[in-house]
């Protein structure tokens, strides 16, 4: 094995108790030359302060699912990036639509604010259950069929605090995803897949 990754929610930390023991196992890795690598959805600005406020050893985040990389030193290394015709259709998509935010993803996070004299490289749409109208349902499979060149993806997640359900709308390019971060670092490394292990 030289290249360990593994996501970082309910993966790599599950509670702080059981942190300590796995920050040791990774700094054992580490010191048999194997490189790890955080992959999750999480933007920069979030997963860096979960490994600072932990102090957890890495080599290299992969976030926003693949979609930005970076090395040990938050320098970035690889970022994708949503041609600017499909960002400017977002304010139509939720025009009298009610939603809880807009996650621009920007090289240093995400943001609930569109820039575009930024790249930005995955959008991020979250709406409570009893706002998912049909409206917005035939909005979101036109901009689908207007763009076919992107990956559309939807899931609900259910949110504690309000015991209700949030439906995540989500556009990235074709070629983002884990596993093509995964892929991209191995090439970046000159690592064999068969010396890649992920959780």
């Amino acid at each position: 094995m030289k290249l360990f990754v593994t996501d970082y929610d309910n993966t790599l930390y599950i509670n702080d108790e059981e942190l300590g023991e796995t920050i040791k196992e990774l700094k054992r890795i580490r010191e048999k030359d194997i490189k790890v690598v955080i992959s999750t959805g999480r933007s920069i600005r979030s997963i860096k302060d979960e490994v600072i406020k932990h102090n957890i050893p890495f080599d290299y985040l992969s976030c926003a699912d693949g979609s930005l990389i970076y090395d040990s030193n938050y320098n970035l290394i690889k970022e994708h990036q949503m041609d600017k015709d499909i960002i400017k259709e977002i304010p139509n998509l939720v025009k009298n639509i009610t939603y809880e935010e807009i996650q621009y993803s920007y090289a240093t996070g995400y943001e609930n604010y569109l820039d575009l004299t930024k790249n930005i490289s995955s959008v991020n749409l979250v709406v409570f259950e009893n706002c998912f109208t049909k409206e917005l349902n035939n909005k979101w499979e036109n901009l689908q069929k207007k763009f076919p060149n992107y990956n559309y993806l939807k899931y609900k997640h259910f949110y504690s605090i309000t015991k209700s359900y949030l439906y995540y709308l989500c556009i990235k390019n074709k070629d983002v995803s884990k596993s093509k971060g995964i892929e991209f670092l191995a090439n970046y490394l000159k690592i064999n897949k068969d010396d890649i292990y992920v959780i």
